[in-house]
């Protein structure tokens, strides 16, 4: 019978719908799964998320960028008894305590040859997937914050509205974000020169910006602190500041110093 009602379902709404349902929603259940390794030949080496809370292709990315397999499976880099992940170039020395930590995590996950690989159910202590559990933890989600009526601003141009939007979630192309993608390139801000550059730091926290923001400040005549990060920016600035006269110019001012900044 649950075979049959089963079937009824796909017929009603379709097998295309039922799977592009399931398939927006795979990123969701993905990130509440991991591996628990012990043969290894059927979890991905770098790419899937078995030996710590992240891939170690997230954890360790200018490892990974010359890695000589990236599509190695768990056991195609265990050799007799022990890990022998093989690079494609030659490591330097600001790499080795990446080396080190990355060899620390290794050893904590050594193989075994007598028990198959399996998926666990991260939310629950046995690993064991139950419906109920995965709707909870849908459920626990908090929506976090977004600053929707300074970002999608009318009086300012869409791409400049794009851009705080990518500011807002930290994905501009920073260098911080260049390196997670792979990139083996030295992360200094360019305007200070002195720290790495972040979304927050170079719209905010830099020198050479902090200037700018206090010039803003001084144009409409206020004191601002500001916070840490351009999300918190973005949802602290209200135009009751700086009275109903003013407050169109307020807001505008805030996103094109922001595309100003990071347009450098």
């Amino acid at each position: 019978m649950g075979k049959l009602r089963g079937v009824g379902v796909l017929k009603l709404l379709g097998k295309d719908m039922v799977w592009k349902g399931i398939k927006g929603r795979w990123e969701m259940f993905k990130t509440r799964t991991g591996f628990t390794v012990e043969v290894g030949n059927r979890v991905k080496f770098w790419k899937d998320k078995w030996c710590g809370d992240s891939s170690l292709r997230e954890s360790f990315p200018e490892l990974y960028s010359i890695a000589s397999s990236k599509d190695a499976w768990v056991s195609d880099l265990w050799e007799d008894g022990g890990w022998s992940p093989r690079f494609t170039g030659q490591l330097h020395d600001w790499e080795l305590e990446e080396v080190q930590a990355f060899l620390g995590r290794l050893s904590a996950h050594p193989l075994s040859v007598e028990i198959d690989d399996a998926i666990v159910w991260l939310p629950t202590k046995d690993g064991a997937f139950f419906v109920k559990s995965f709707y909870s933890s849908l459920a626990d989600r908090r929506v976090e914050p977004f600053p929707h009526n300074i970002v999608w601003n009318s009086w300012v141009l869409l791409r400049i509205s794009f851009f705080a939007w990518e500011a807002t979630w930290a994905k501009i192309l920073t260098l911080d974000q260049l390196k997670k993608r792979g990139w083996r390139i030295p992360n200094r801000c360019y305007l200070c020169k002195e720290e790495e550059e972040t979304s927050d730091h170079i719209l905010i926290h830099c020198l050479k910006a902090h200037l700018l923001w206090q010039l803003i400040f001084a144009l409409f005549g206020i004191q601002w602190v500001l916070s840490c990060s351009v999300r918190e920016v973005l949802l602290s600035w209200h135009e009751s500041f700086v009275g109903k006269k003013r407050k169109k110019a307020w807001k505008a001012a805030l996103l094109y110093f922001v595309d100003w900044v990071g347009s450098r």
